[in-house]
């Protein structure tokens, strides 16, 4: 009886502290685990290390953002332009235009040294979605000179948007953070490249050229949000580092600075013979494009689809090789590869007289320009001050 009464008697629990500590053990090791795992996974990114991945999207983010917004409306400036006045008159206003930029790049730095410091670059976002809702308003008139108006803000807003990015990053960022992550978060660019260039290009038609500025609008408006939070998030003083006015660079003292500063002058003449030859491709790339399509959407839709095929080619070189060319090759070879590709594609414009040839030498010049020449270029700017990055900067 008491051997039948000791089987059927319920057993009492066991203690549960080795199980407790079994199960903590695990917990802990699954943790070490995954952190593992994304720092492998972060490292093989774009060598991120622990504490930056925040901020490195956020940047990538912001890169994307700001390039999707422009490359939405670029291929609307020229073919608005074309159907106006004609791709043969782009010349003269690139002309004039390249004096007005020069004259409004020194009032940039006036009203920059103006504003509150710290909020200096979110509010004039916040004055380009204005611009772009106030384009969109214009082109209802129909005038012609509004075409002209927005072909020059659209040149404008190609150096403008690209020089407040990398002024954002080189204050985030020191000197051996650029060389690890400049090459990833400058990949968000050629990605937003390809995603305003696929939305132009396929709905161009169906909502017309002019909607097109409202989305651009809108990206734009986002993208104000991302800096927003990366300058609360990184509590940067760069950007208020000196007392309002005193770090004012005008016009005459930004030309005294590049005088005396070689540095300043190599990095000046660098940027202008590529503009040179860049200023080149394009125009023949948009004679080309007036003589192969007789309306304006059109145009755009052509246009389009190069820039769409320039960012994805640029994505890949700037996710793939630009960190590893200057671990591996140096900043001098980085910078090597524009003016050679430059040049072999002038040779084959020359000897060959087709569509292609333009549209292929177009495509090179931007997938390299803004990826690893443009990368190379602003690790040239590190061992300058942040006060005379934020001045010179646009300037040169």
């Amino acid at each position: 009886m008491n051997a039948i009464s000791m089987k059927t008697r319920p057993s009492l629990p066991t203690p549960n502290w080795r199980f407790r500590g079994q199960s903590n053990l695990i917990k802990s090791t699954q943790m070490d685990m995954d952190r593992s795992i994304s720092s492998r996974t972060l490292g093989c990114i774009g060598q991120i290390q622990a504490g930056e991945a925040a901020t490195a999207f956020l940047m990538l983010t912001y890169s994307f953002l700001a390039m999707a917004s422009y490359s939405a409306i670029k291929p609307i400036t020229r073919s608005k332009f074309i159907d106006s006045l004609g791709a043969d008159n782009l010349p003269y206003v690139q002309l004039a235009g390249g004096v007005l930029i020069g004259m409004i790049m020194v009032g940039y730095g006036w009203l920059m040294a103006r504003l509150p410091r710290r909020w200096s670059l979110p509010i004039v976002q916040v004055g380009i979605v204005g611009l772009l809702v106030a384009f969109w308003c214009l082109f209802r008139t129909g005038g012609t000179w509004v075409s002209v108006a927005f072909y020059v803000t659209g040149l404008i807003l190609g150096i403008l948007l690209i020089s407040q990015f990398w002024t954002l990053a080189n204050l985030v960022y020191d000197p051996r953070q650029a060389k690890r992550l400049f090459g990833f978060i400058a990949a968000g660019a050629p990605l937003g490249g390809i995603a305003g260039s696929i939305l132009t290009a396929s709905y161009v038609k169906e909502i017309g050229s002019v909607n097109i500025l409202l989305v651009s609008a809108s990206l734009m408006t986002v993208c104000v949000l991302i800096v927003v939070t990366i300058i609360v998030r990184e509590q940067l003083s760069g950007l208020a580092a000196a007392p309002q006015g005193k770090t004012e660079i005008r016009g005459w003292q930004a030309l005294d600075l590049l005088r005396k500063s070689r540095h300043l002058q190599i990095i000046a003449l660098v940027i202008s013979f590529a503009a040179i030859g860049a200023a080149i491709i394009e125009q023949q790339l948009n004679m080309a494009a007036a003589a192969a399509h007789s309306q304006e959407t059109g145009i755009a839709g052509f246009l389009a689809v190069v820039q769409a095929w320039t960012s994805t080619i640029g994505f890949l070189v700037q996710i793939l090789l630009t960190s590893r060319i200057h671990r591996y090759l140096g900043i001098g070879f980085a910078l090597l590869i524009l003016p050679v590709s430059l040049g072999s594609t002038a040779l084959v414009m020359l000897m060959v007289a087709s569509l292609w040839a333009p549209g292929l030498a177009r495509v090179l010049d931007q997938s390299l320009r803004y990826t690893v020449d443009k990368t190379s270029r602003e690790i040239l700017f590190m061992p300058l001050p942040s006060a005379i990055k934020l001045q010179a900067k646009p300037f040169v």
